[in-house]
């Protein structure tokens, strides 16, 4: 397996509509990729734009993504047999560590922590999962996840499927009678800063996966900084010490690199 420094065009070997705005790729493309990393996928004619791996199989790798612009709407279109550019992996990824474990996402947040969750089962650590979605059109990995050894709270903000709650009202629920040694988040910034709160009122150590306009992807352009880090090269994982007291959860920024302040 090898790291790619410039596009190399692989073939997409099997397309799998997740639901109405997500859909997953399989590439035909061996990486020496770690759960949490990320790689570059390049249209010709269109964009670079950076993914992180919902699955990472030796001899090739999936990207999970919702249709949210011009670059995703064209990467909707694709079918078997076309063709993207990967570059990567690029960035720190998520580290295994602790005996009982919990992991928190929102919506396609899900995608980037199922490797290391089921790494996770698979070493026989203690895991719960709580995930959470719009409604239950949105729902993502339901077969996959109902197959591993694992706690699972699946929510929807509207009730339509489980439980109406958010997947951060189920965790501090939780920790009223659990006691976690490691968590594990990625989704909407509010949601995971929440969950950074709670971790750090709890002292639970908790790798989060941030967000950020991304252009060079190797930590040259600075378009991604946050709170004195490259997303890019530093994160895109970072612990809560890291992450704590920082504008994170606060406001993003665009391709401009202006200001975007979050909003529940």
């Amino acid at each position: 397996m090898k790291t790619l420094d410039a596009p190399e065009m692989v073939e997409i070997l099997s397309v799998v509509k997740e639901n109405s705005l997500v859909k997953t790729l399989t590439l035909d493309c061996k990486l020496k990729a770690k759960p949490g990393q990320f790689i570059m996928l390049w249209i010709p004619g269109v964009d670079e734009k950076p993914f992180s791996l919902s699955k990472i199989n030796g001899s090739k790798i999936e990207v999970t993504f919702k249709k949210l612009g011009p670059f995703t709407e064209k990467l909707f279109s694709l079918k078997a047999g076309d063709k993207v550019g990967v570059r990567g992996p690029y960035g720190n990824g998520f580290r295994l560590a602790g005996s009982k474990i919990c992991f928190i996402s929102g919506g396609v947040g899900l995608a980037p922590l199922m490797p290391l969750i089921e790494q996770a089962v698979k070493k026989k650590r203690n895991v719960t999962v709580i995930s959470g979605f719009k409604d239950k059109t949105q729902l993502l990995f339901q077969n996959r996840l109902s197959r591993l050894k694992a706690e699972l709270h699946i929510v929807t903000d509207d009730g339509s499927y489980s439980r109406k709650a958010f997947s951060t009202d189920i965790f501090e629920s939780l920790l009223a009678s659990q006691k976690y040694s490691q968590v594990y988040c990625c989704g909407p910034e509010l949601m995971m800063k929440k969950t950074l709160d709670l971790c750090l009122k709890k002292k639970i150590p908790c790798q989060l996966s941030a967000e950020r306009y991304m252009k060079c992807a190797v930590g040259l352009c600075g378009q991604c900084c946050l709170a004195g880090f490259r997303v890019c090269k530093d994160g895109p994982v970072f612990t809560e010490k890291q992450l704590k007291d920082t504008e994170f959860g606060t406001y993003s920024r665009n391709a401009e690199g202006k200001r975007i302040p979050l909003h529940w």
